[in-house]
């Protein structure tokens, strides 16, 4: 088996299809990591999204500074290269959380569209606020 050199790297930013056209999701890639199944584990930010959120005071989240994938998230996505840039240090304190679950085996890696992981994020704070009395 030979290596492959990746189309990836840190500081890369890509513009994926949103949900709705009022929705433009970019993902920053903060950190490669290799994935013990063969391929890698983008560690990214998301800037863009427009996931509700009842709990908040403006009824949306636009950003979150960590969200583990692979590289088929962009190739489902749509994803269009935008630049490069810093990373996002904001992004360590979510990744060292998920690294610890990840090892203990409690954690993965997303490989569906980005607009299907923002539904999905939607409908786990949804359950979350209504479990908490928040509707």
């Amino acid at each position: 088996m030979t290596a492959t050199s990746s189309p990836y790297a840190v500081g890369q930013r890509w513009r994926c299809l949103g949900r709705n056209a009022g929705e433009t999701p970019v993902l920053t890639i903060n950190r490669i990591d290799p994935h013990p199944l063969g391929g890698e584990i983008l560690h990214v930010s998301v800037t863009g999204a427009r996931i509700r959120h009842p709990g908040l005071r403006d009824g949306f989240i636009t950003t979150f500074a960590h969200l583990p994938i692979i590289g088929q998230v962009l190739e489902r996505s749509g994803a269009e290269a935008v630049g490069e840039g810093a990373t996002d240090p904001a992004y360590l304190a979510g990744y060292n959380e998920w690294k610890q679950a990840f090892d203990a085996g409690q954690a993965g890696s997303y490989g569906i569209a980005l607009a299907e992981i923002l539904d999905l994020i939607e409908t786990m704070l949804a359950k979350r606020d209504v479990g908490n009395g928040a509707n």
